[in-house]
């Protein structure tokens, strides 16, 4: 699964430093749902799929980090290059901040630029990679105002001296501190807990013992919808092991049950008791659930102690024009500047392209001469990116600033690649979106969205970067992957978004937990499905970090039989594990006269 690699590694994509105008249709007004047999190539670039190869392209996805201040890193890519090409590879995708940072001021491109001539002169092809729409970190160093964001709607605010002080609407949670025994959270029947002495403040603590079941807290609470939360609470360890402790918020009256929050705590094997604090936006619910523990076992013993939440504000605020803030009492609305100070967040300037999940909310201070009265009580309308699990944020899909930032990026790929190189648009895992004022005012599901944007942005490469071809992976396009509703924080449903997929591309498709799970993303999009009638050529991206590329590659090609369309392959970790390389190749080719045969 994808997911634990990320948490790992790298992260790609966003900013605003100039780049070409904006398109006309970002100004709120609404567009047709996209679809790829009306896309400017014309019906007539859905073409049969060429015949089978006769040998597979072997791609692999080469980390590295090219930097001036990484003196070591072009031997180290070159060293892996040449263990690729006496391995038989043919091409490599570039998993490289250094190709988002092209848009930093100053950056110098000359290490990536002598990687990718090493690699040229080895007789590998070299994908550049851009529009990191999912993993945006890298690109929203250039400015963090481009994130999505969700909004918080009504946060009460006191007028409190010269500053506003925001009021707290959450009921305390149950026996937060277990000094009544625990009751309130042993709710699921889970048989690991109970209470000892060992408290962090006071004579009781929850106390989580080692099981090869699922160990977990929970407990209820009441929300007001579309504000933001603040919850806290304090772990000790001894001996941990075997499993990860988890935290979620899970709206249990969506039918999905859709998660609020879900993220890992990062937990010693032994430490004394620990602060963990983590913000989340209610959405749509008026109750969620905490679920808190462990999920498959552990070893070892956890303590968990003086859990509380609370309700804030403006974490993580963004402010640009498809972010608004507002503040407001009745038919008033007050200005920024004139009766309260202008609002940021110093977090996210101090350390552009990281979000944590929770840090000291930021003042509202009011100037003199302000119409705010001591004692009164207004609402402020914002929005907040809220981070996945390690911090991941995506960009916003429809801001003017974004589609500078790819096109300026795409401007400087095209000057370190050579003419023709294959872009890999970075549309993976992207747990934000359709979520701003500015993308819901084109008033279109997720889906729809995701299809018009994927079209769009490739209309602002490919004008950069001609006579390149687009590949991109398959997991925001494929229903049975991240295709769906109740996806993360992405607002609305995704089903669809493969629409705006445009002739020629290449799928990567990284379905290889099963084999079966395999063939059913292949056969989606081998232009056989009803649903999805394109056919795509694709490229199994496999291996990823089983240990075995033998076996790797032989469940990849047997899930592949009788399915035309696929290519060739691509070796790929998320751990720099790249000992396999030349075991998963050889079985790929093995492997490779039966597929051709079965799928001429």
């Amino acid at each position: 699964m994808k997911r634990a690699a990320a948490l790992l590694l790298i992260l790609l994509a966003c900013g605003n430093d100039g780049g070409s105008q904006p398109d006309a249709s970002l100004d709120g007004s609404t567009d047709a749902p996209v679809d790829a047999t009306a896309s400017d190539a014309g019906a007539d670039a859905w073409a049969p799929l060429p015949p089978t190869p006769a040998t597979p392209e072997l791609w692999y996805w080469h980390h590295s980090y090219l930097s001036t201040t990484n003196a070591s890193e072009p031997a180290k890519s070159e060293a892996l290059i040449d263990q690729a090409v006496a391995a038989g590879y043919t091409g490599l995708a570039l998993w490289d901040s250094a190709q988002s940072y092209l848009n930093l001021p100053n950056w110098d491109p000359t290490p990536l630029k002598t990687v990718i001539a090493y690699a040229k002169s080895k007789g590998l092809a070299v994908l550049a990679a851009t529009a990191p729409y999912g993993y945006s970190n890298d690109a929203l160093k250039t400015d963090p105002n481009l994130a999505e964001g969700q909004r918080v709607i009504g946060t009460q605010y006191k007028v409190v001296g010269s500053s506003l002080a925001i009021q707290n609407s959450l009921a305390p949670l149950e026996d937060g501190s277990f000094t009544g025994g625990g009751s309130a959270w042993f709710k699921i029947g889970d048989a690991c807990f109970g209470t000892d002495t060992s408290g962090r403040t006071d004579s009781a603590a929850a106390k989580l013992s080692a099981t090869t079941a699922n160990c977990r807290l929970t407990q209820a609470m009441t929300l007001t919808p579309w504000r933001l939360y603040h919850l806290r609470f304090y772990v000790k360890s001894a001996g941990f092991g075997g499993g990860a402790m988890q935290v979620e918020m899970l709206d249990l009256q969506h039918p999905n049950a859709a998660s609020r929050l879900d993220v890992n705590v990062s937990v010693a094997p032994t430490q004394g008791y620990t602060q963990y604090d983590f913000t989340f936006n209610s959405r749509e619910s008026t109750s969620a659930s905490i679920y808190m523990g462990v999920w498959g076992g552990f070893s070892g013993t956890l303590w968990v102690d003086d859990i509380s939440a609370e309700e804030t504000g403006l974490i993580n605020v963004l402010r640009r024009g498809g972010t608004p803030l507002k503040i407001y009492d009745g038919a008033t609305t007050y200005a920024e500047g004139a009766d309260y100070d202008p609002i940021s967040d110093p977090a996210l300037a101090a350390s552009p392209g990281n979000y944590d999940y929770w840090h000291a909310p930021p003042a509202v201070t009011l100037p003199a001469g302000t119409k705010l009265q001591q004692g009164a009580t207004v609402s402020v309308d914002s929005y907040s990116v809220f981070p996945s699990f390690t911090g991941q944020v995506g960009m916003c899909l429809t801001d003017p600033g974004v589609d500078a930032w790819v096109t300026k990026n795409a401007q400087l790929l095209a000057s370190a690649f050579p003419p023709g190189s294959g872009v890999f648009m970075q549309y993976d895992e992207m747990r934000h979106g359709n979520s701003c004022e500015l993308c819901r005012s084109k008033n279109l599901d997720a889906g729809p969205l995701f299809a018009w944007n994927v079209a769009h942005a490739w209309g602002l490469v490919s004008a950069t970067m001609p006579g390149s071809r687009g590949y991109v992976w398959n997991d925001m396009f494929d229903p049975n992957m991240n295709a769906h509703d109740a996806y993360y924080d992405v607002e609305g449903d995704i089903t669809g978004s493969w629409a705006g997929l445009q002739p020629g591309f290449v799928i990567m498709n990284w379905n290889v937990g099963s084999a079966a799970g395999l063939t059913k993303s292949l056969q989606w999009f081998s232009g056989t499905q009803s649903g999805q009638p394109h056919a795509f050529q694709q490229i199994i991206a496999g291996y990823y970090d089983s240990g075995d590329g033998a076996a790797s590659a032989t469940l990849e090609m047997n899930a592949a039989m009788g399915i035309k369309g696929v290519t060739g392959v691509m070796y790929t970790s998320w751990v720099d594990d790249y000992s396999q390389l030349a075991a998963y190749a050889n079985a790929v080719k093995a492997a490779w006269p039966a597929y051709k045969t079965s799928a001429p």
